[in-house]
């Protein structure tokens, strides 16, 4: 039997968190650093080498608080869209532009115009937006000086896992975010390199997570530890939270609720009509961490949305609530929580207060404050108009995938007073994941099957789930 521990790295759009798991699953210690973004006028970005930085700090804090066992593997997951671009001798020639960040509405118009928005969806399983790295990555050309010089292109998680000391090598659930994979075939999709004018050798090849990516052999400073472990993506962060949770059978479904909101399951591999159809309904499509199975993805902004508004209105305080640790700014404050309250008295609230924001941006904007329209009142109203939306998000995944019998709920505002408890009426067999960060858990067991450890994704140790609290 092995001796030692693993750790994960979940590079997320708030926070980078590291996390030490035992070999039977069980997080020993963890670790957090700021996503080190500089605030633009259309959303954000940051130096690459920055968030490797940070990727770095949190592993450190990881690995001080847990005990001085050999650590076997290093596993990294995250964000998608998000490109580390390089040029000669590995020189970050450009920066990573946040997936929320609303850049690119040209190079968009020019994808759905010249390459057609059907055709596109068919291949990728991604509807055209500013969102795709294809959309980033033209604008980017055009607009960052330097940026033409670059030779390889890596996902922000993918390009840890290089500095770490991996090979140069794309994953298949993040590379089905950039807008240039063909999920049906699971390999780059020629044409749309073409229409793009990139090589298509800028991305290298696109691997199954848990692929072993090299060992440890130069580890950075104060991490001496990693010496030796293997080096593993875990994909795209909610798909890898999905794992991490133990949210793999086509019967459960994963609500990740954070800075952004996703709901994840896995189906049977979708033909190219039925990739069109199912992106009409809200979703996308793409590779999964699971073999044999793609995977369900309805994204939004959440606590992007929704942090300002309770960051300026005060966060609620009372027995079962709090704020989430994924959000920037949550400090309680005296209001009480977003109950939900009466239909009649939501209607009336809405008459009085309308809230809306962009899907793209998480951008949100709070209309028809008057006299007597409370703190309360004006928190409710944003947590209807998301709510609302996310209860369509989660049907359309819904019938996509046949019924639901349980769906795990986890993230920073997963248990947030009141839209907790709206989501338990709402969704079937709901229960809550005791992991605390099933992101960089799952990032941490894909690295135990890099390491010869695990013999398939089918054997990562199962997590325990907690039953929502009573009301």
């Amino acid at each position: 039997m092995h001796e030692g521990c693993l750790v994960g790295i979940d590079v997320g759009s708030t926070r980078v968190k590291a996390l030490v798991v035992d070999l039977d699953g069980r997080e020993l210690s963890g670790g957090r650093a700021e996503t080190p973004w500089r605030i633009t006028s259309s959303g954000a970005e940051a130096a690459p080498e920055d968030i490797y930085e940070a990727a770095l700090a949190a592993t450190r804090s990881a690995l001080e608080g847990a005990s001085d066992q050999r650590v076997l593997g290093v596993g990294v997951t995250g964000m998608a869209e998000a490109l580390a671009l390089l040029g000669g001798r590995g020189r970050v020639v450009a920066p990573a532009i946040a997936w929320y960040d609303g850049r690119g509405e040209q190079e968009r118009d020019e994808l759905e115009q010249q390459f057609g928005a059907d055709r596109f969806t068919s291949l990728t399983g991604l509807p055209v937006s500013t969102t795709a790295s294809i959309v980033k990555l033209r604008w980017i050309r055009r607009h960052v000086p330097g940026a033409a010089a670059a030779r390889c292109a890596l996902s922000v998680p993918e390009y840890i896992a290089h500095r770490l000391g991996g090979m140069r090598a794309a994953e298949l659930s993040l590379a089905s975010r950039t807008g240039l994979l063909d999920v049906g075939r699971a390999r780059w999709a020629t044409e749309l390199f073409e229409w793009a004018g990139l090589p298509e050798s800028l991305f290298p090849a696109a691997l199954p997570a848990g692929s072993l990516l090299g060992t440890v052999v130069d580890p950075p400073a104060g991490l001496s530890r990693l010496r030796g472990a293997a080096i593993a993506m875990g994909g795209q962060d909610h798909q890898c939270a999905a794992v991490g949770a133990g949210v793999i059978s086509p019967r459960d479904m994963l609500n990740s609720c954070g800075t952004a909101e996703a709901f994840v399951r896995s189906i049977v591999p979708l033909g190219p009509s039925d990739l069109i159809a199912a992106v009409a309904t809200g979703v996308g499509v793409g590779c999964h961490v699971v073999p044999g199975y793609q995977a369900v993805l309805a994204g939004r902004p959440f606590g992007l949305v929704l942090a300002p508004v309770y960051d300026l209105f005060g966060w609620e305080d009372g027995p079962g609530t709090r704020s989430p640790s994924g959000a920037a700014g949550g400090v309680p404050g005296r209001h009480t929580s977003v109950t939900g309250g009466s239909a009649g008295e939501r209607a009336r609230l809405n008459t009085e207060l309308s809230f809306s924001f962009d899907e793209a941006t998480g951008r949100s904007c709070l209309a028809g404050i008057g006299p007597g329209v409370s703190a309360s009142q004006a928190k409710e109203v944003a947590a209807d108009e998301v709510l609302r939306r996310s209860f369509i998000l989660y049907a359309a995944v819904e019938r996509l995938g046949g019924p639901v019998d349980r769906v795990v709920m986890t993230g920073g505002w997963a248990r947030v007073g009141g839209l907790d408890r709206r989501k338990i009426e709402r969704f079937p067999g709901v229960c809550f994941t005791a992991v605390r960060e099933p992101g960089a858990r799952g990032a941490a067991l894909f690295s135990g099957l890099a390491a010869g450890l695990f013999p398939g994704i089918e054997s990562f140790p199962v997590p325990p789930l907690e039953p929502p609290a009573s009301a």
